[in-house]
């Protein structure tokens, strides 16, 4: 029984981020005018000296980790869609940080396109 509730786990699990990647891979193509109208606004954006560009999402997400009442530890959930000089999205990459999106490292964010691009 144990096995049984633990494989029906991982294959939920499986599927969730399995959905959450083609929900980012159907931007794949699309204008970032669509991605602005659907998303908004990105926090920020990010050149290239290919004048390519990166939106930068950021959620700031609060963990209940304590039992006070107040806010307890929280973290950063970072969408990053990567837009050529077309102004059609050929990637996107998300993770999760500590810091703000101020301190995000450009130069770190279009490295990590370079090596996993879509």
């Amino acid at each position: 029984m144990k096995k049984t509730l633990l494989l029906i786990a991982i294959l939920i699990l499986q599927n969730s981020c399995s959905n959450a990647s083609k929900a980012h891979d159907k931007w794949i193509g699309e204008s970032k005018q669509k991605l602005i109208k659907s998303w908004g606004a990105p926090v920020r954006i990010i050149h290239d000296d290919q004048d390519n560009e990166v939106f930068v999402y950021a959620d700031q997400v609060f963990t209940d980790d304590n039992d006070s009442g107040i806010a307890g530890a929280y973290y950063w959930k970072y969408n990053y869609m990567y837009v050529n000089k077309e102004g059609k999205i050929f990637s996107w990459r998300n993770e999760n940080q500590k810091f703000p999106p101020q301190e995000v490292d450009s130069k770190k964010v279009i490295s990590l396109n370079n090596q996993t691009v879509k």
